[in-house]
């Protein structure tokens, strides 16, 4: 059974989530100092084992006029860290997800469901990345349905 995990990369913060396939939920947040994307990897190594992780997601931050501003190549440099310092990862198990509007929905729910502002800012990472990791199941479902096998 293949296990995802969900990630919202900061500079400095990257949220959480995990899937068995159906449900994504929220782990919650690793922090870093800003741009120490090596210690971000060796932090995050440590859920993908211990959570028998196959599949990477991670939102990539496309601008809305679809071009690659500086967020995505933000990502692009921290999934290089991540693949170089740990080989096993690599282009066919780490896939990158349009995450356009997804901090702006997480954040709507968060209002929605009357958090204060200290927990929305708690849980804003962690639901960022739910929201990313869902978006890639619900692709990967209607393409299924599409082509049954």
């Amino acid at each position: 059974m293949e296990k995802y995990i969900g990630l919202d990369l900061g500079s400095k913060t990257i949220g959480v989530a995990i899937s068995s396939g159906i449900i994504a939920n929220p782990l919650g947040t690793i922090r870093f100092e800003e741009y120490d994307f090596e210690t971000a990897a060796n932090m995050l190594h440590k859920y993908l084992e211990e959570n028998q992780i196959s599949i990477i997601v991670i939102g990539y931050p496309i601008n809305m006029n679809n071009s690659i501003g500086h967020r995505a190549e933000m990502v692009d440099y921290f999934i290089e860290v991540l693949t170089t310092i740990f080989p096993k990862w690599n282009s066919t198990n780490v896939v990158r997800v349009d995450e356009r509007l997804t901090t702006r929905m997480a954040k709507a729910i968060m209002i929605k469901a009357d958090l204060s502002r200290k927990k929305q800012k708690e849980n804003k990472d962690g639901l960022a990345a739910q929201l990313i990791l869902e978006t890639y199941l619900t692709q990967i479902a209607n393409k299924n349905l599409k082509n049954p096998q």
